[in-house]
């Protein structure tokens, strides 16, 4: 069972190892990983936004660290197995080696670690590093669903509600997303959502679709924030409500979700459920320049470009 101490030493470790470090690339490095319940997410964040080691960006102490997990895996250390294939898988300061994730995931899989069912389960939906296998697939990862990893529980529902490796239930299939949100998932509320727009697995129904994404967003996450703003305040999802759709497109910047930057911004610069208003466009721009948003940079530079006949610049 996956619990909030599974990787207490993994993470330990890592941190040990790079906490002193000038590396940009340490920092980056320990950001994707992040082990279960990253105890240092927010200090590693913290070194790669201030910028301040960019001048070294290949990482440093992460190779020590890795030489440690290892030698803990061979121990027979479950969790220490599973990042060894987490490490290949993703190619954490090592090149990406699948086969070598697939040896350490198997060697996980016989130790009884959840995260590598599900993972190696994900490989064989996919076919990525080994035969594509839907019925192996299923099996991997509900093992992975039973013992607290959410996100394998999520793919299960969607693997139920079409039929993938498995009899088709759509109703078990509902079930198994709302099981992995309630739990804490908050991705399973966004694939609820997506199935109920579609209309292809269940009926379609509008207000079932917007009630999840509200759900969602609700629960804290930018992003839902942000497309369901742009939903109500283009209509393009059934419903419009511009206030409050502005009012969560905000919010999400405000939760330095940048894309809802550049939406604000392309709203009031088309018009699109808003009147046109190009210095309102021109200002969300300019706010999600400072926040990091590249995209914004391009917008304001197309908006600063002078049309055919009529020269003109924004400052």
């Amino acid at each position: 069972m996956v619990t909030p101490e599974s990787d207490n030493e993994i993470d330990d470790i890592i941190w040990s190892e790079i906490e002193s470090s000038e590396s940009h690339g340490d920092f980056v490095c320990y950001a994707v990983h992040a082990p279960y319940k990253a105890k240092y997410l927010e200090n590693a964040k913290a070194r790669i936004e201030s910028g301040k080691y960019l001048d070294n960006l290949a990482p440093v102490g992460y190779f020590k660290a890795i030489e440690r997990i290892e030698k803990l895996a061979v121990t027979g250390d479950p969790s220490a197995t599973f990042h060894m294939g987490k490490i290949y898988a993703i190619g954490i300061a090592v090149p990406r080696d699948v086969p070598k994730a697939v040896e350490w995931y198997e060697k996980a899989i016989a130790l009884g670690e959840p995260r590598a069912y599900a993972n190696l389960g994900w490989f064989y939906q996919s076919g990525y590093g080994v035969p594509t296998d839907k019925s192996k697939a299923f099996e991997l990862l509900s093992f992975g669903a039973d013992n607290g990893v959410l996100s394998a529980k999520a793919a299960i529902g969607m693997m139920l509600l079409n039929g993938e490796g498995c009899t088709r239930n759509a109703e078990l299939g509902l079930g198994k997303l709302q099981e992995s949100f309630n739990s804490g998932y908050l991705n399973a509320g966004n694939h609820i959502s997506d199935i109920y727009f579609e209309g292809k697995l269940v009926p379609k129904n509008v207000d079932f679709a917007h009630e999840w994404l509200q759900r969602v967003a609700d629960s804290g996450d930018e992003r839902t924030m942000a497309i369901l703003g742009h939903y109500l305040v283009t209509g393009s999802h059934g419903k419009t409500d511009t206030v409050k759709g502005l009012d969560l497109l905000e919010q999400a910047t405000q939760l330095q979700y940048l894309p809802a930057y550049l939406w604000l911004g392309t709203l009031y610069k088309k018009g699109l459920g808003v009147e046109h208003d190009a210095e309102k466009a021109i200002e969300w721009f300019k706010k999600g320049i400072k926040a990091g948003c590249r995209d914004c940079q391009i917008a304001l530079t197309m908006m600063s470009m002078p049309e055919a006949g009529n020269p003109k610049s924004y400052h």
